[in-house]
């Protein structure tokens, strides 16, 4: 089971709304059936990087057989750094 876990210090407005579409992003990341796809989401966590407080976010990707194909990683982080500027508003050097 793909679990997904999200930890940031924005805060989600909508929590079921951003737990729909970052399920509905990672169908297609991650090739894997929705029925299987846990998300976790930890908003408004003091968090810093960089030396700043600015909006930044924290992913961790589980999923069975790991990730082991490293060109297909990066283009899963760019993929997934889409999402979350488009949920959470950060830039992906964030």
């Amino acid at each position: 089971m793909p679990t997904i876990e999200v930890k940031t210090n924005v805060k989600v407005n909508n929590t079921d709304e951003f737990f729909c579409n970052v399920t509905e992003a990672s169908v297609k990341i991650l090739n894997k059936p929705k029925e299987f796809i846990q998300i976790i989401l930890e908003d408004e966590v003091p968090m810093m990087f960089a030396g700043t407080t600015a909006p930044t976010y924290m992913i961790r990707i589980h999923s069975r057989n790991g990730f082991s194909d490293l060109l297909n990683n990066q283009e899963m982080s760019k993929k997934f750094a889409d999402v979350f500027k488009k949920e959470l508003g950060v830039e992906s050097t964030r």
